[in-house]
This record gives C-alpha cells, sequence and structure tokens, in this order.
C-alpha cells in the first residue's frame, strides 16, 4: 500500500512519511487560517464598510514587522524545534481569548483585532511549516515532496470551507474561533514530532552564533546584499500587493450582494472549499509533473499571467462572476502550483542566508505588501471614490512589474544553484599547458634550493618548453653548481634566450673539469661571441673528439665569412656515421646540433630519427620540431606507437601547425593503423588547437572505438575551453550525443540481465559498472561541447558528491538549463533515485529492444566496438562456458587490443577443458 500511494503521488521510497508529516502540519495551520480569513471577514464586514479594510491591511502590515523582532529575539534562545510547537500553542491560546470575549462581551474593537491578528497568524504559522520543510529536505527531495506538502494547504483549503460553513449554521460565525484554537493545539503536538524527526542540532541555543539569527537589520542586510534575495523579496512583495487588492475587489463585490455576516461567511466557505478542490486537483495532476517537465522559471509565470487575464477581465466586465474567476484564479494557483514554486527557489540558499532571508520576507515582506495594497485602496478607494472594477488598472500595472521580478528570480535561481555546484567542484584533469606560468616560475624557484640535481634538471626542462622567454635569474647561478649536469643544461637554456650578460661566466667555464661542460660552453661563445672555434681548442687542449668536431661544425654552418656549409655537413655526416655505443655520444651530440643550425641538413636528421639509440632519436626528434620540418612528418608520426619516443614526437608535430593537420586527420581516420598511433594524435590536435584541428576532431566524433572516441571528445573540451570562438557543428554533437544517452541505457539493461541469479559475477558487474562511468563521463563532455557557458564540470562532480545536498543541487540544476526533449532522456539516468532495474526498463521503451536473457547480455557485449565491453563478454562466454557464442571468439583472438586477445585466448581454453570434461 505505501509503495502504491508513493507511485499515484510521483514519489519515491522513504518520501511518504516525511510528507505526511510536513503536509499534515500544514494542512492543520491552514486549515485554522482559512477559518480565521472567513471569520474575520464577515465578522468586520458586517459591522465596518469595504473601504475600511484597507486600514487592518495596513496595521497588519506594521505590526507584523514588530511581531516578528521579537519571535527572532525568542529564537536565539530556544531551540527551532520548541520554538514551533510553541507558537502553534500561543496562537491557539490567543484565538480561544478572543472566542471568550466574543461569546460574552461582543465589543467593537474586537473585530479590527483580530482581522489583524489573522492576517499577523497567516503571516507566521505557515511559513514555520516551510522553513521546517526546508531544513528537513534536499532540493530534490523538495522538488518532490513539496508538492505533497502543498497538498496538505489545499486540503486545509477544502476542510475549513466546507468546516466554515457547517459550523456557522450551526453555532454561529463567533464558533469559528474555537476550532482555529483546536486545530493548533493538534498542530503543536505534530510541529514537535517532525522537529525531533529532522536534523535540529544545529539550531540548539548553544549553536555557533554566526548561524543564528540575530535581529531584523542582520536578516534586511542579508536580503539586500543579494540580487537573488531582492528578487525573491520583490516576488513575494509585488505578489503580496496583487493578491490584497484583488482580494479587496472581491470582498467590496461581496458585500454589496451578501450583508448578514453569517450570510458572507456561508459565502467565503463556499467559496474556499470549491476553489480548494479545484487547487487539490492541479496539485495531485499537475504540479509535480509541471515542474519536472518545465523547471522552476516558467512555472513561476503561471500565477502572474492567470491574474493578468482576470483582472483584465473583471476591467472589462465587471461582474461578481469576472471577480469570482480573478481571485479563484489566484487562489488555485497559488496555493498549489505558486507556493511550491517559491518555496522551491529558497532551497539552493545556505542555511545561514536562508534562516536570515527566509523569515524576513515570508513574513516582513509580504505583509509589507499587504501595507502597500491597503494604502492604494484608501488613496483611490476612499478618496478618489474609485470602483473596485477601476481599481484593476493598478492591478494590471503590478502585475507587469510582478512578471519583471520573476523573470529574473528564475535566471538568477540557476546561477545561484551554479554557484552553490561550483563550490564543491573536484579538478580530476591535470591540464598539461605549453606556457610556462607564475607557479612554474616558483616551482624553478623552489627546485633550485634543493640538493637533488634530479629535481633541478626537472624544473629547468619545463623552461625549455617555450625559448623565446627571457631565462629566469636564478639559472645564471645554476653555472656554479656542483652537478656537471646541471651546469650544461643551465648554459644551454641561457644559449637559447640570447642571454649574453653571461659571458665573462662562460669563459671561466671553458676550464671546466667535465667535458660535456666544456663543449657546451665552447659552443655557447661560438654562437655568441663569434669565437673561432679552431683558435680557442688549440690554445685549450684536452677537448673531446666530439666536442672538437661539433665546435667546428656549428661554427662554419654559421652565416658569416667563414661560413662553408658543404664542410659543416661533411663533418656532421661523419659524427653521425660512429657506430656503435662507443659512438652514441658523438652521435647524439649531431642530433642536438642539428636543431640549432641551419634548416640544410635533411638527411642526417632523417637518418638519425632511424638510430638504434632510443636517446639519439629523442634527439632528433626535438630537432626535428625545433626546425618545423613538415618533411619528416611521416617518420614522427610512426614513432608515435613507440611510448617512449610517443611524447617527444607529439611535441614536434604539433610544432608543424596546420599543415600537419590534413595528415593527422588521415592517420587518425585510418582504422587499419595502430589503435596506439590514433589515440596519440587528438593530444597532438589540442597542442595546434586551431578551427582547422578542431573540424578535424567533430569530423571524427562518431568513431567507433569508444576509447578514441572519448579522447576525441575531451581534445574537442579542451580546444573549445581555449578557444570559445571556434564554432562547432550543434546538429552532429546533439546526434552523438543521443547515441551515447541510448548506449548508456543500453548498459543498463545488460547489467540487469547479469543480475539476475545464477548470473552474477562480481568481476563483470564491476567491468559494467566502470564501462557506464566511462559512458557518463563522454556524456557530459558532450554536454559541455553543446553547452559551453554552463559550468558542466562541476555540475558532473556535484553528481560524484557524498553530500546528499550538493548532488540534488547538481541534478536540479540540469533540470533547469537542458531543453525538455534531453532533460526527460538524460535526468533519469543521472537520478540515484532511480533504480537500475528502472532505468532498464526505461531503456526498453527508448530502443525498443529487449534483452531478454544472460546469453544475450554476452552477446551484446562482444559485439560492442568498446574493446573494454568485447573483453567482458569474451570473459563471461569463458566463465559461463556459453558454447553457442564461441565462434564469437575467433575475432577477438585477432584483435589489436592486447587485453582482449588474451581474454578471449582464456576464455576459448576454457570452453575446450569444459568440451573435454563433457
Amino acid at each position: 500500500m505505501k509503495r502504491w500511494i508513493e507511485r499515484a503521488l510521483n514519489i519515491q521510497s522513504g518520501d511518504l512519511g516525511r510528507g505526511a508529516l510536513l503536509s499534515s502540519c500544514l494542512f492543520l495551520t491552514i486549515s485554522a487560517y482559512v477559518i480565521g480569513k472567513v471569520a474575520r471577514d464577515a465578522l468586520f464586514l458586517a459591522q465596518f464598510s469595504a473601504v475600511q479594510l484597507p486600514y487592518a491591511d495596513i496595521g497588519s502590515g506594521v505590526l507584523v514587522g514588530f511581531v516578528v523582532a521579537i519571535y527572532l529575539r525568542l529564537r536565539r534562545h530556544i531551540s527551532l524545534g520548541n520554538l514551533l510547537a510553541g507558537n502553534c500553542l500561543f496562537f491557539a491560546a490567543t484565538f480561544s481569548s478572543f472566542w471568550l470575549i466574543a461569546h460574552y462581551y461582543h465589543p467593537a474593537w474586537l473585530y479590527p483585532v483580530f482581522y489583524i491578528w489573522v492576517g499577523i497568524f497567516g503571516v507566521l504559522a505557515p511559513t514555520q511549516v516551510w522553513t521546517l520543510a526546508n531544513y528537513i529536505l534536499t532540493t530534490r527531495e523538495a522538488k518532490r515532496i513539496f508538492g505533497m506538502v502543498g497538498g496538505g494547504a489545499i486540503f486545509g483549503w477544502i476542510l475549513a470551507g466546507y468546516l466554515s460553513k457547517i459550523v456557522t449554521k450551526a453555532f454561529g460565525t463567533e464558533s469559528l474561533l474555537l476550532c482555529m484554537a483546536v486545530l493548533l493545539s493538534i498542530c503543536s503536538v505534530l510541529m514537535g514530532v517532525a522537529s525531533r524527526a529532522g536534523k535540529f542540532s544545529q539550531n540548539s541555543p548553544s549553536r555557533p552564533p554566526e548561524t543564528a539569527q540575530r535581529n531584523m537589520r542582520d536578516s534586511l542586510r542579508s536580503v539586500f546584499s543579494s540580487l537573488y534575495l531582492r528578487a525573491i523579496a520583490a516576488v513575494i512583495c509585488i505578489s503580496s500587493f496583487v493578491t490584497t487588492l484583488t482580494g479587496w475587489q472581491f470582498k467590496a463585490l461581496a458585500k454589496h450582494f451578501w450583508v448578514n455576516k453569517d450570510a458572507l461567511a456561508i459565502f467565503f466557505g463556499d467559496f474556499y472549499f470549491y476553489a480548494g478542490i479545484l487547487s487539490l486537483i492541479f496539485q495531485l495532476l499537475l504540479s509535480t509533473r509541471l515542474l519536472r517537465r518545465f523547471g522552476i522559471g516558467p512555472i513561476l509565470f503561471v500565477l502572474p499571467v492567470v491574474v493578468l487575464a482576470g483582472s483584465g477581465a473583471l476591467l472589462v466586465f465587471g461582474t461578481v462572476a469576472a471577480v469570482i474567476f480573478l481571485k479563484g484564479g489566484d487562489q488555485i494557483l497559488r496555493y498549489s502550483i505558486d507556493r511550491s514554486t517559491t518555496e522551491l527557489l529558497y532551497l539552493p540558499l545556505p542555511h545561514r542566508v536562508k534562516l536570515q532571508a527566509k523569515w524576513f520576507i515570508d513574513t516582513v515582506v509580504w505583509r509589507m505588501g499587504d501595507g502597500l495594497a491597503g494604502v492604494v485602496v484608501l488613496v483611490f478607494a476612499a478618496q478618489l471614490h474609485w470602483s473596485a472594477q477601476q481599481l484593476s488598472w493598478i492591478a494590471i500595472a503590478l502585475i507587469l512589474a510582478w512578471l519583471a521580478a520573476v523573470f529574473v528570480a528564475g535566471r538568477q535561481y540557476v546561477a545561484v544553484l551554479q554557484d552553490s555546484i561550483s563550490q564543491h567542484r573536484l579538478d580530476a584533469e591535470q591540464a598539461s599547458s605549453m606556457a610556462l606560468d607564475r607557479s612554474t616560475v616558483d616551482l624553478l624557484a623552489q627546485k633550485i634550493t634543493v640538493s637533488d640535481p634530479a629535481e633541478i634538471l626537472y624544473a629547468l626542462s619545463l623552461f625549455e618548453v617555450e625559448r623565446h622567454r627571457a631565462a629566469h635569474p636564478v639559472i645564471q647561478s645554476l653555472l656554479t653548481h656542483p652537478a656537471p649536469e646541471v651546469r650544461q643544461k643551465a648554459i644551454s637554456i641561457l644559449s637559447a634566450v640570447d642571454d649574453q650578460s653571461v659571458l665573462p661566466s662562460i669563459e671561466l667555464l671553458l676550464k671546466d673539469p667535465d667535458q660535456n661542460v666544456r663543449t657546451e660552453a665552447v659552443l655557447y661563445l661560438v654562437y655568441h661571441a663569434n669565437v673561432d672555434p679552431l683558435t680557442l681548442l688549440a690554445r685549450l687542449g684536452d677537448y673531446a673528439d666530439f666536442s672538437v668536431r661539433s665546435a667546428v661544425a656549428a661554427y662554419l654552418a654559421r652565416p658569416g665569412e667563414a661560413q662553408s656549409l658543404d664542410t659543416a655537413r661533411q663533418i656532421l655526416t661523419d659524427m653521425s656515421r660512429e657506430p656503435g655505443e662507443a659512438g652514441q655520444r658523438t652521435r647524439l651530440e649531431v642530433a642536438r646540433l642539428l636543431g640549432d643550425l641551419p634548416d640544410v641538413f635533411d638527411p642526417l636528421l632523417d637518418t638519425l630519427l632511424q638510430d638504434s639509440s632510443p636517446l639519439v632519436v629523442r634527439e632528433a626528434i626535438r630537432s626535428a620540431g625545433a626546425l618545423q620540418k613538415f618533411s619528416l612528418a611521416p617518420a614522427l608520426l610512426a614513432l608515435l606507437c613507440n611510448p617512449n619516443l610517443c611524447p617527444d614526437a607529439s611535441q614536434s608535430l604539433a610544432k608543424l601547425g596546420d599543415p600537419v593537420v590534413p595528415v593527422l586527420g588521415a592517420n587518425l581516420a585510418d582504422p587499419v593503423l595502430p589503435m596506439e598511433l590514433r589515440r596519440a594524435i587528438p593530444p597532438i590536435l589540442v597542442s595546434i588547437a586551431t578551427p582547422a584541428s578542431a573540424r578535424l576532431l567533430s569530423d571524427n566524433l562518431l568513431e567507433r572505438d569508444t576509447s578514441l572516441r572519448f579522447q576525441i571528445i575531451s581534445s574537442l573540451n579542451k580546444i573549445h575551453g581555449q578557444h570559445p570562438e571556434i564554432t562547432l557543428d550543434a546538429q552532429l554533437l546533439e546526434t552523438v550525443l543521443a547515441a551515447e544517452i541510448m548506449g548508456h541505457y543500453r548498459s543498463y539493461q545488460i547489467l540487469e540481465a547479469f543480475r539476475h541469479p545464477g548470473n552474477a559475477d562480481e568481476r563483470i558487474l564491476r567491468a559494467l559498472a566502470e564501462s557506464i562511468q566511462q559512458e557518463l563521463e563522454r556524456i557530459f563532455r558532450l554536454l559541455g561541447l553543446l553547452y559551453p557557458r554552463l559550468d558542466l564540470h562541476s555540475v558532473y562532480f556535484g553528481l560524484h558528491s557524498k553530500d546528499v545536498a550538493v548532488y540534488d543541487s547538481a541534478l536540479e540544476f540540469l533540470e533547469n538549463v537542458l531543453r525538455s526533449q534531453l532533460r526527460a532522456l538524460l535526468v533519469p539516468l543521472l537520478d540515484g533515485k532511480v533504480s537500475s532495474k528502472e532505468k532498464a526498463a526505461i531503456a526498453e521503451r527508448l530502443v525498443r529492444a529487449k534483452v531478454e536473457n544472460r546469453d544475450q547480455a554476452v552477446a551484446e557485449l562482444v559485439a560492442s566496438a568498446d574493446p573494454w565491453l568485447k573483453s567482458c563478454g569474451a570473459y563471461a562466454i569463458g566463465t559461463f562456458g556459453i558454447k553457442s557464442l564461441e565462434v564469437e571468439l575467433k575475432p577477438c583472438l585477432e584483435h589489436p587490443d592486447p587485453l582482449l586477445r588474451e581474454t578471449a585466448r582464456a576464455a576459448k581454453l576454457r570452453l575446450d577443458a569444459l568440451a573435454t570434461k563433457s
């Protein structure tokens, strides 16, 4: 029965208990309030004219501020739970007192006082229940349960309308006050239960002062410091203004037709009864569904638009029917769709801000609207003698302002949600940047102070990324470092940035005990001091052979009178031909030197790229990149398959820029090439980061291999993040996103097939769960390309947060920013309250295909384009001994993915073993 009720109310497991308790509290509170409204209106209008009502409304607006100030002061000394229950008892006692006075004494002053006191009660009491709900529920829970809670309010309207009519006929209007006292006494007990059921430890009197409500001034400051809260306050104030104004029109016309107080009470009771029934229908059938379908923003417009239509009808026709339509539309929607939506506006706010602002807005600001309406009625109706019909002009002007406030509040709701999610953002990606920033410089300064040469060399390697930058001053101090490799690297960097201020220090290093340092010093002087290396070497002596020859070759290759490219080429060619390990150091020197010489030694560089020594090849790759040798692009592409050389080859290819993009595209799209090579291409395109590279990635978004498709999508994210001005094909992105979502749903169908008794295998379930997470990340990366202005990265991590409030806020944000069709597809996939079984059922409706049994699920896996899922399928064939799918293992045995090949081989052996046993 409980589950049936939950389905009928469109809520989830666990929601019913809290929802029923909150709904009961609001049911009793609203019942008492509506009975009070019926009694106060009938009693007041029986003694005074309708034009005197504004005085009571103004008095209510003024006095509510003082009452709230007292309430806030009490709040500092009493826990929220005790205050909620005690407040109900206090109002029950006051209404009992009013009944005693009205029943035995009938003083004239009682009716205005009672009118004002009911107005104050109507502000405080319902606000208490909604505040309680805001504390107990998260954003998503509230979105589900608020409809149920609001339904309690509507039931209260219905009961109050019916009870008012019956009690008035039987005992007279004054007896309604005693009914209020009884209802509030019961509500006090439920408030106490609800406060103990909620998490109110933070609301004890001993809580930290920074989370406590202090006074009206703090609340006022809290509201005016936030554009969002100002927008909410404007919505509440203007809507209250309009409601009170239209309420006066309604009462004035009612007074014209029904003079007797009991007749008025019966009319008002009937009105609230039938309006409550219609409101309940709206609440149960429409509120939650409309909120989920359209989000908060559009639904906020419903009430002002309907009231605008009612005011127009009253202005044109001026009949009782028109004013009943106006007040009925306001009554039906305000306490069904609109109240639930307005309360949701507070949920993204932190508890401290919510506590300060909500009470102020829902009490003082609300009654301020009542007071302003009273002033308008006094001026225009009492003084200028406007009719109730003519006041519709003012109402229409106010509704236009209401619509503007609603627009701002809806926009700010999404912005505040995004801000609250961004505070919990986790940065999962280490963004690799080629540019040096301040943190890199700080890192270098720190690393130089340590004694480990390896750490210093790592820091120095960061400075080699962009050679056009000036060297950091601390590099000069490394010329005297104890480690020779550090001294050599420092000279190389200072030479690359043409720092000639260290020339005297470099000359001293010509006598360095390490020959590599001496060689680097000679090359520096050849480049920057125009020194003849032969003269220098003859004077100094004791230099390694490769040092002498590299210095001479560098000198002869330089432009000038001494230039002799043929001689330099011959020297370098001879050096590159020195064989074996003994000649490795010489070949390494040639490969390094070619990157700094004029671009006239192509055959040498091509030869060195095929050297047997990885160290030589790495230096040749770097030189090819420094010279931007497009002719060597095929050779560099071939080296992408080597995991040790791939990073250097990628950097050199990226330096070729747009001209190499077509070559990269041909290799990326070629299914025959090794997957290691193809997967290395998207990061290269990110380094190029031009419109051409972005278009190339977009053209390959439909790649079948999921790991490569993920890299392509991720690379597009990075390019678009760096260059948002680059336009992408939105229609193609939507197509790929739809395919990913359908595949994600299909994964849940397969997952459920393996969860049936006898089919469960922990390894397969874990592998499928990992694949589902990878699918989800691809979906969010595609969403990031479709909605670049939204911080969907933070939303993604919000959905992985263990904090329920953060998780619900992330899901709520998506519901409010995604288009309706996409929202209907995606939100159920992400909602943790929707079980995998329910997601599989949704998948059956969407893809129109079932996964009937385990064997079909395994067949789906092994037929997948994802090597990881194919491996899961191959593993399942062997584990469950599915002989009928043995034929599917043959292509897996020849697949380029090594894990898949090994898994398929093990599965084949297991099937063979099972066949032998049988």
